[in-house]
């Protein structure tokens, strides 16, 4: 190739192109932002791709020889914004490939045009972008004492930084952008980007608080759904008209949370409640009246809180972690006898439950980790079950098309949460709506399909424990527009190691104690990595991440930023914490029962056995 300079010349990888002599870089289309030195490493590397830059190159290249800079460092950031843009990573590259202490290779295969002589459409040009449809959101400041997305069920300590572990973070101020839930006009039995076109997405509603969990009448004419001003102070169940603000509320028992489903003959509403005082399944009259206990059951994630009903209205399918386990039920209303729906499956929970249009099926969830699950198809009565689709993801919801072909779900990798479809041949389409999306329920028409919108940040504060009272001296220590989570000093209190999704997926993060200076040290890009924990030396993080899979336990110098996994011969285990010689790590395997591994790698012992 001749110098970039020298003509107008772009370059295109994968999604991208590279214009060489602009110095611009686009995605589909889009340009992005690339720092000068970063840009023009990626022209480096395009001049040559498949052999060797050496570093030296590159300085000479990014740096004068009368430059004072500290090289090392300065090229290392400059890769790393690079990967940032091209959403790379140095452990497991598509782009650009590090060969230690040489240099640099690009990998991908490249397609170069002169513009002097060719005109050249933009890349994705004719084609809708995967999130087309745009919804004006409302903010408004929530106080929360549980986010909703707990993978673990045990509760943390306490951190100067802020109080909680993962999962649970009381005392801390959640942003939560305003749930809409919207209808569209749904697109028949095999969804495809041509067909998107006819898509109408519309506001239904606009209630300030929360809004969650929408199923439709069955002649899609009237949309439940769970709303409150104030989550803190619990949900309630309403019934809603399309196209008219008239809106009846149906409970007066607020709940942390409450899923529900319309009967298919029209006159009833069942629902999963969650509350402190009565958790379980109830039914209630569609016009409203008064509510029916029909099961109890016990729930700890939201997500999971599917309820179905039989075609003949006459059963209740139902997820409940009661008595310790994860099991789904059926119950039937005439004799309110319940019947474990068991296949031997090994799922870490069994959950959403989901009959089909014709009852002869019934879909759910089986997760084998934290953020890593299959969707399944069970023939009923008592057959094998099929898998369907395997994701890396927090579940969301999942609803069957009205013909039974098919089943959407929403998947968050990180991204606030968006809709698939999954057909009975195995086939999956994302959905290019539905962007922060949740909880789908299709009318038994077909022709609309209802969803939540919406998604929250998390921010981690600082309070200073030496000041009476303490709870005043609450300051935001690091935040964004996204989730900050399981914060700890390290142990000269100068570092921060938290778990962010800031940049699209949850991976682990380095701030100085004031809360400046981000560094990303993962880039697994999804689904699931956190729950870090400093070695008392002050250099190694140990943390949890599913880029395997499933879950494992990996350790990071934050001087060398390469994160290696310690092989323990055995799957899922989370949530380390070092021992104070940083010989050992304590890891659960999400069932109640610790292991004592060996830091270096080796088979994991445990030392406690559930429920002890």
């Amino acid at each position: 190739m001749s110098s970039p300079a020298s003509k107008n010349v772009i370059v295109r990888f994968g999604p991208f192109e590279a214009n060489l002599a602009t110095q611009e870089l686009q995605k589909f289309g889009t340009r992005l932002k690339v720092p000068n030195q970063s840009f023009q490493i990626l022209a480096l590397l395009l001049e040559r791709p498949g052999l060797l830059v050496t570093r030296d190159e590159l300085r000479q290249k990014l740096w004068p020889a009368d430059t004072f800079v500290e090289y090392d460092q300065s090229l290392n950031a400059a890769v790393n914004r690079l990967r940032d843009a091209l959403g790379d990573s140095a452990e497991k590259p598509r782009y650009i490939q590090t060969l230690p202490r040489r240099g640099y290779r690009f990998l991908a295969k490249t397609d170069v045009i002169s513009k002097d002589h060719d005109e050249i459409a933009p890349v994705g040009a004719g084609t809708a972008p995967q999130q087309s449809v745009r919804i004006p959101v409302e903010t408004e400041q929530l106080l929360a004492t549980t986010p909703s997305v707990p993978a673990s069920r045990s509760a943390g300590g306490i951190s100067s930084a802020v109080i909680g572990r993962r999962f649970e973070i009381p005392a801390i101020i959640l942003l939560c952008i305003l749930l809409l839930t919207v209808v569209v006009v749904w697109l028949g039995r095999h969804p495809n980007e041509s067909n998107f076109s006819s898509v109408k997405v519309t506001r239904f509603t606009s209630l300030p608080g929360q809004e969650v969990a929408p199923t439709f009448s069955p002649d899609g004419s009237h949309v439940a759904f769970a709303w409150s001003s104030n989550p803190e102070q619990g949900f309630d169940l309403y019934v809603k008209t399309i196209g008219s603000e008239r809106m009846v509320r149906l409970t007066e028992h607020p709940s942390h949370w409450i899923s529900s489903a319309w009967s298919p003959d029209g006159t009833q509403i069942a629902f999963a409640r969650w509350s402190q005082d009565d958790s379980g399944i109830f039914v209630i009259p569609a016009l409203g009246g008064p509510e029916r206990k029909v099961a109890d059951a016990d729930f700890w994630y939201e997500g999971f809180m599917q309820i179905s009903w039989s075609p003949d209205s006459k059963s209740l399918a139902f997820w409940s972690n009661r008595g310790g386990g994860s099991h789904i039920l059926v119950i039937s209303l005439d004799d309110l006898h319940t019947q474990v729906v068991d296949p031997d499956l090994h799922c870490w929970d069994m959950a959403s439950p989901s009959f089909s249009p014709d009852g002869k099926k019934l879909a759910f969830v089986c997760s084998s980790s934290v953020a890593v699950y299959g969707i399944y198809e069970l023939p009923l009565p008592g057959q094998s079950p099929r898998p369907l689709t395997s994701m890396m993801g927090y579940f969301r919801g999942l609803t069957w098309s009205a013909d039974g072909t098919g089943i959407v779900f929403s998947n968050d990798s990180g991204d606030g949460g968006s809709l698939w479809q999954v057909n009975l041949d195995g086939s999956l389409v994302k959905l290019p709506f539905g962007e922060e999306g949740s909880n789908p329920s299709v009318s038994s028409k077909g022709n609309r399909l209802a969803y939540v919108r919406g998604w929250k940040t998390v921010d981690i504060w600082r309070v200073d424990l030496t000041s009476q009272p303490a709870q005043n001296t609450a300051t935001k220590l690091i935040y964004s527009t996204r989730i900050q989570r399981v914060p700890q000093y390290s142990p000269d209190g100068k570092k921060i190691v938290f778990e962010s999704d800031r940049s699209g997926t949850h991976e682990i993060w380095l701030a100085d104690a004031d809360g400046n200076n981000l560094i990303q040290l993962t880039r697994f890009n999804g689904p699931q990595t956190g729950a870090p924990s400093w070695c008392s030396d002050g250099h190694r993080v140990a943390f949890d991440s599913r880029a395997s899979g499933s879950s494992g336990i990996y350790i990071e110098d934050v001087g060398e930023r390469l994160p290696r996994q310690v092989k323990t011969g055995m799957r899922n285990l989370a949530v380390p914490t070092w021992s104070e010689d940083c010989q050992w790590l304590l890891a659960s395997d999400g069932h109640d029962n610790l292991y004592r591994v060996p830091a270096k790698g080796g088979p994991a012992s445990r030392i406690d056995t559930r429920g002890s």
